[in-house]
């Protein structure tokens, strides 16, 4: 058994805002309503997301003999955004967060490892059958707004996640949080969102949607972040409005309440917000060497074209 305070100070050090950890146990259908928005085909052409579904709500499934999973938190609130047509999410605008976060966790898998032998897992970020926004919840870190994203008080929907899958047993688990503790309602569908429904009101394409379960859903056809990147069509839906986006789009979080009081953790200095803005006049080389350690590798340059074109 290992202490749990150890883990969340090792994290701590590493540089994560936040850590919790839950027990590997099945997500429920209230905690996950993944049938039921699949069933309504809000998934679009992401057909991946119907593969695995065992897997994706029972982590000892995905790593065998798993009994804990520590999740792990960092904001990316930027201090100014970019300019210019051709408009980025702000995710994007440093290094690939998958890198990025694998290498913590790593840092973090090996010091804990220094005090606890014994000590094994599998750090995932965004890249395998597991969620992300759910187990975040699960270990106490937040909840899922009703923009449909993960949520945490103090950092918003600014927020890359990731989690190590361990064997390890810990010797106290958190749960989820208790909404009267930020304002609102123990409703996992909607969290400390309370009533508001700013996000809902500013997206120009009403891609999010209160399903007859009360959980809050994105309908991915919908979308400009999943248009502009994981749509492989040659043209984009000509009813969608991009708001300027070529790739992601923020506007659900920038009305958000939390986002506005989160703070800044992420500076765009100059030389990087000339190259995002250069972007849109980039050729093919000039793209791919940008992007390589970019999350903006997820699209083709024949992608991003499209999604300039749109933006003119």
């Amino acid at each position: 058994m290992i202490d749990a305070a150890i883990v969340k100070t090792i994290a701590a050090e590493v540089g994560f805002a936040a850590c919790g950890i839950s027990k590997a146990d099945r997500l429920q259908e209230n905690e996950y309503p993944l049938e039921e928005w699949l069933a309504k085909g809000f998934n679009a052409d992401m057909q991946y997301m119907e593969r695995n579904i065992d897997m994706r709500r029972d982590p000892r499934l995905l790593v065998e003999g798993a009994c804990s999973v520590i999740s792990v938190l960092v904001p990316y609130k930027s201090n100014r955004l970019m300019e210019g047509r051709g408009k980025i999410a702000q995710y994007a605008y440093g290094e690939d967060y998958h890198e990025r976060l694998k290498r913590m966790m790593y840092s973090l898998m090996s010091r804990v490892k220094e005090r606890y032998p014994d000590f094994d897992g599998r750090p995932f970020v965004d890249t395998a059958p597991i969620s992300d926004r759910h187990w975040a919840v699960r270990a106490g870190l937040g909840w899922i707004g009703r923009n449909t994203l993960f949520v945490n008080p103090t950092y918003g929907s600014y927020c890359f996640l990731g989690e190590i899958v361990t064997t390890a047993v810990v010797d106290c688990y958190d749960t989820p949080r208790s909404m009267s503790d930020v304002g609102g309602a123990d409703n996992v569908s909607i969290g400390g969102c309370g009533d508001c429904r700013l996000c809902l009101d500013a997206c120009p394409n009403n891609a999010i949607m209160v399903s007859e379960s009360g959980a809050s859903m994105l309908d991915a056809r919908r979308c400009t972040s999943y248009n502009t990147i994981e749509n492989r069509d040659d043209t984009l839906p000509a009813e969608l409005n991009t708001r300027g986006y070529a790739y992601g789009c923020d506007i659900c979080q920038m009305v958000c309440p939390y986002n506005r009081l989160a703070p800044v953790s992420f500076h765009l200095d100059d030389q990087r917000k000339a190259e995002l803005e250069a972007l849109a006049d980039s050729d093919a080389d000039s793209f791919r060497s940008f992007t390589k350690h970019s999350a903006m590798s997820r699209i083709k340059y024949w992608q991003w074209r499209r999604n300039i074109d749109v933006c003119k």
